[in-house]
């Protein structure tokens, strides 16, 4: 009976407001009839003017009614986005139970919980995913939920909250707080809605704080034993204090600059040897603070040294040198407990030594061993450059020799009918002697001092000819050159085929070190070290993205026979023979890694008329 007397009650509205949106199309109709050009009544009889005008209201009326559900649609979009946000997308899961313990229904936060995909988790055991231990929590729970049913749809039972171990599809473990209600739906069934939140971390953070506090009351109850002992223990400590101030009284007298700062840094306390650094008489600097006597960087570094020190309650040792007269001075920040119960640090002790003559040896020490360590590593050099030179000069003239019999042998039978194996044979073997040959030329150029004569020429000019040698291998291997001249002279005094030597040699090393690269570049730049109307020399730097120097190769570079080449493909002399011809011409060769990845070559020449 209640049920018919409800949806009698829900028809009702709905009676209502169909002949309410009947009565509104009748009365469009007529209108609309009214305001027609034609008069259709003086045309037609009374029953085709019903029959048109019931067909004009029931038009309206459809139309209308299309009209309410575009607008019951967009709330029903509305709703069901609504929906989304508050069910699927809540920071807690939620799942929906039936009373055989399966679930229904589950949010996005929920299937996170439990790993396990959304669609997958319906139709699963709910216990699947509690620890077995805790699985008797859980049946209690859910029995007197159901026992307490509600009576009709829509009522909610009073909710249950209790907490469990549960476990994802992982069998990883999670503690989790559980709050559960039962609610019938429209078909009659008992649904079990449950809210699921990961308690893990709170647990563990109130497990951490209950520690903390059993330590604390540990702590207590110990400090508490502490303040009860003997009274006697104490007086023997104030005695040992009133000794040990007295001896630090006739210490601080004894001592060349000592002086006592609060954690404010103002001064309570300095010896005779420190008051005499001020000038000025000892009540117009004590009480007043550091800082007004020094400057404010000075200031700003003594009170971090004195925060360090209150803060750590660790003595800290600090070298300072004085802005009014130069001198050096060792200080020691001691810090001082008070006596108060809570042992804080409010005063700092500090002891300065004078070190300027320390520091002044030490400075002299340090100078001396560096050019000890210079004139060794000349020597050495030195040393290591005539021993080669020696064996180069002998090497070399031993070589050429026989190299230039054999060569004039080949050259008599290439001239002869031979096999074609054979002509092979002769023209590798004279390849082999022309390596030779350049390397014996390499050595005696690395051992021997060459009194060529140096002209005044153009810098750029020995540049384009170094391009035009190499012109060959740059088209080669695709390389891309950026090379800029300056529209004004480079005037150098050099002798111009060892600079070009120099300069070819550095361009077919980058060629080899560009050899893996898909965008090969070469940068030639000249310029000057000093930003100075009359600069004294000049810079020629090549640059290249290539594979560049390794770490343990940079000290190497220039060593004689070294290099990182395939054997077979360098002798190890380019690079030493260019650092001496560079020396020749009182200049400097060295090399840097560059933004590029690769290696920049600057070799610094003196511009001439200098």
């Amino acid at each position: 009976m209640t049920g018919n007397i409800k949806q009698h009650s829900e028809i009702e509205p709905v009676a209502s407001s169909v002949q309410s949106l009947r009565r509104r199309a009748e009365d469009i109709a007529w209108g609309k009839a009214a305001q027609s050009p034609e008069n259709i009544g003086a045309m037609l009889p009374e029953e085709t003017q019903q029959v048109i005008h019931e067909l004009r209201v029931h038009q309206i009326e459809l139309e209308m009614q299309n009209e309410e559900l575009r607008r019951i649609q967009m709330k029903l979009d509305a709703t069901r986005a609504r929906y989304f946000d508050l069910y699927d997308l809540a920071p807690m899961g939620y799942a929906s139970i039936s009373e055989h313990g399966l679930i229904l229904e589950a949010n996005l936060s929920a299937a996170r919980l439990l790993g396990m995909a959304r669609g997958k988790l319906v139709k699963q055991l709910f216990t699947r995913f509690i620890f077995p231990e805790d699985h008797r929590i859980y049946y209690l729970h859910l029995k007197q939920l159901f026992e307490t049913h509600p009576a009709s749809p829509g009522q909610v039972c009073e909710p249950q909250a209790y907490e469990l171990w549960m476990m994802k599809n992982d069998d990883s473990l999670f503690r989790a707080h559980l709050e559960a209600t039962v609610v019938q739906d429209a078909d009659g069934a008992m649904v079990c809605q449950v809210i699921i939140s990961d308690i893990t971390k709170r647990k563990q953070a109130e497990a951490s704080l209950q520690q903390a506090y059993d330590e604390l009351e540990q702590r207590v109850v110990a400090r508490t034993k502490e303040l009860q002992s003997d009274i006697t223990e104490r007086k023997c400590v104030e005695k040992a204090l009133q000794e040990s101030e007295e001896k630090y009284r006739s210490l601080a007298a004894s001592v060349d600059s000592m002086y006592l700062v609060d954690s404010n840094c103002t001064y309570v306390f300095m010896n005779e040897g420190h008051k005499m650094r001020f000038d000025l008489p000892l009540e117009e600097i004590i009480g007043r603070r550091y800082g007004e006597f020094h400057s404010e960087s000075d200031a700003m570094d003594f009170a971090v040294c004195i925060n360090e020190v209150c803060e750590t309650g660790k003595p800290s040792i600090k070298e300072h040198r004085s802005e009014k007269d130069g001198r050096y001075f060792l200080r020691t920040f001691t810090p001082i407990v008070s006596r108060s119960p809570a042992e804080e640090i409010s005063e700092v002790v500090i002891v300065s030594k004078d070190i300027t003559s320390n520091k002044q040896a030490e400075k002299h020490l340090i100078e001396t061993v560096q050019q000890l360590q210079e004139t060794r590593d000349t020597l050495v050099q030195f040393e290591k450059e005539a021993a080669i030179g020696r064996l180069a000069t002998g090497v070399a003239h031993e070589l050429l020799n026989p190299v230039s019999i054999i060569s004039s042998r080949l050259q008599f039978m290439k001239d002869e009918t031979l096999s074609d194996q054979a002509g092979e044979s002769i023209r590798i073997c004279r390849e082999q002697l022309q390596r030779i040959a350049k390397i014996s030329q390499d050595l005696l150029q690395s051992s021997t001092i060459h009194l060529k004569p140096y002209v005044n020429g153009d810098l750029r000019d020995v540049i384009n000819l170094s391009l035009k040698i190499t012109e060959r291998r740059i088209h080669e291997d695709q390389i891309c050159v950026v090379y800029n001249p300056s529209t004004d002279a480079i005037p150098v005094k050099m002798e111009t085929g060892g600079i070009s030597k120099v300069m070819v040699h550095i361009i077919l090393n980058a060629c080899d070190a560009l050899l893996n690269n898909n965008q090969k570049r070469l940068f030639i730049t000249v310029q000057y070290p000093v930003a100075a109307d009359k600069p004294s020399s000049v810079l020629l730097i090549v640059a290249d993205n290539g594979c560049g120097v390794s770490e343990k190769d940079m000290n190497r570079i220039f060593d004689p026979f070294f290099t990182t080449k395939d054997p077979g493909k360098g002798t190890g002399l380019g690079l030493y023979v260019c650092k001496g011809i560079i020396a020749e011409h009182r200049g400097i060769i060295r090399f840097e890694k560059n933004d590029m990845g690769g290696t920049s070559f600057i070799v610094e020449l003196p511009l001439s008329g200098l």
